[in-house]
């Protein structure tokens, strides 16, 4: 093994790690708190594993549900994201990844593998909660996003530009049901492109211990007409769906939620069109 694949591996067990701790340390006791905004020093931190697979790709120049045979695509993802109060109707949001890639194309009846790991983009933000109730709940938030993962590498680990999102979240809850809407547009600095971002999440209270939900998750990229420079990244439209069951145990373990989801993307342009399978676990605090 090189010396910078000995250093990139260190990097990504060093991240892993970083996040098993921040894990263990959180206490299990209950936090009274606002459905996005939580009281300070409470919150919400959810490790999970993320695998995705993908031998096919849509078209690069029209959005839709066609998928042509493409280079095959997989990646191993440990991604941490959580909410975290610090005071009044402020709260600090963050979404940490970092994983290992594999890209395999056919070319002469001969395959080539490329392979990468290590750190990817990053993102952190500041949430101010608008309306808080027991049944609503809505909130603005600006984030951050930082180009934390390579661009050298293939494949990708990043878009190689920094971006800033502004978000508006809704929430609600009535009986056994509810939902969830962000929406908001994603603006690489320097770019030119702007990606319109959505993602709805609606579920239902099966029993006092199981949730089942469905997700839906939008991107359209804009950008000027005129030659920009933009890494490849950036430029894609994509419609993925999904579905969620989560448990909530009984006990001293009762703010430990383990969840299970499965995601498909149905639609897309200039992207992969596969498949993704998380395993996680939802801590409050």
């Amino acid at each position: 093994m090189s010396a910078v694949a000995s250093k990139v591996s260190r990097n990504t067990r060093l991240y892993i790690c970083s996040g098993v701790l921040a894990l263990l340390s959180v206490s299990p006791r209950v936090a009274q708190a606002d459905p996005w905004i939580p009281a300070k020093g409470h919150g919400v931190v959810k490790p999970m594993l993320r695998y995705f697979s993908a031998n096919h790709a849509f078209s690069s120049t029209r959005f839709g549900s066609t998928t042509y045979p493409s280079s095959q695509q997989r990646e191993t993802q440990f991604r941490v994201t959580g909410t975290q109060g610090i005071s009044g109707r402020l709260s600090i949001q963050y979404d940490l990844r970092g994983g290992a890639s594999q890209k395999t194309r056919h070319h002469a009846g001969k395959a080539f593998t490329h392979r990468s790991s290590g750190l990817e983009d990053q993102e952190i933000g500041l949430n101010y909660g608008l309306r808080q109730s027991a049944s609503f709940a809505d909130s603005i938030a600006l984030n951050v996003v930082v180009p934390t993962g390579s661009t050298t590498r293939v494949p990708a680990l990043g878009a190689g530009k920094a971006a800033i999102e502004p978000d508006y979240q809704i929430g609600t809850s009535h009986g056994p049901m509810f939902a969830t809407l962000l929406v908001g547009p994603r603006i690489f600095v320097g770019g030119g492109a702007i990606q319109l971002r959505t993602s709805v999440s609606l579920g239902y209270r099966l029993s006092p211990r199981f949730r089942l939900g469905g997700t839906l998750f939008y991107v359209r990229t804009i950008h000027r007409r005129q030659a920009i420079t933009t890494y490849p990244g950036e430029i894609y439209n994509l419609l993925r769906l999904g579905v969620r069951l989560a448990y909530r145990p009984q006990g001293n373990f009762r703010q430990w939620r383990p969840f299970l989801a499965y995601e498909d993307s149905v639609a897309g342009q200039g992207i992969h069109a596969g498949k993704r399978i998380v395993l996680g676990l939802a801590v409050r605090y």
